[in-house]
């Protein structure tokens, strides 16, 4: 990425404008820049909720109340030709998390749009490709906020139980 930025800008420099459009390059690393924010925020979310967390430092894989697993992936917005919005939503096989928290970005790369909270039970897929809207097989999954990912690590108390 920073190799392609360097080539970039040799070619600004020369006047050359090469045929393909690298604009994704810089969208990609604002999405990558938000990761760790975006983490850092559901944790905290989890956390004030009640939940226990714990995250893999190599992985980013976030163990929640030692009962269920979070990955978190972010999806920035590709506008196509047609001028409708597309989200590629690509799954971490390797981790197979409980749930993977796919977090759909605005046009820009500068805040959520909506969040996809996909069982891997479920969904056993390497990705998945997201329009505004999908259907109810894929948006019974979609919220707009994060509360019902914070309702699962919620502790409630039993009655009777000291």
């Amino acid at each position: 990425s920073q190799r392609f930025t360097s080539l970039l800008k040799a070619y600004q420099l020369i006047g050359y404008t090469p045929e393909r459009d690298f604009a994704f390059l810089a969208a990609n690393r604002a999405a990558r820049a938000m990761h760790p924010t975006v983490v850092a925020e559901i944790m905290a979310g989890l956390e004030h909720a009640g939940g226990k967390v714990t995250r893999d430092p190599d992985t980013d894989l976030l163990t929640v109340n030692d009962e269920f697993t979070a990955a978190v992936v972010l999806s920035r917005c590709r506008i196509a030709p047609s001028g409708t919005r597309r989200w590629l939503i690509r799954l971490d096989e390797c981790l197979t998390p409980d749930i993977t928290v796919a977090v759909r970005l605005e046009p820009g790369e500068t805040a959520a749009l909506d969040y996809y909270l996909l069982p891997w039970i479920d969904l056993q897929l390497s990705s998945l490709r997201l329009r505004q809207a999908n259907g109810f097989g894929l948006d019974a999954f979609r919220f707009d906020t994060l509360e019902p990912l914070f309702d699962l690590a919620a502790r409630t108390p039993i009655r009777g139980m000291a």
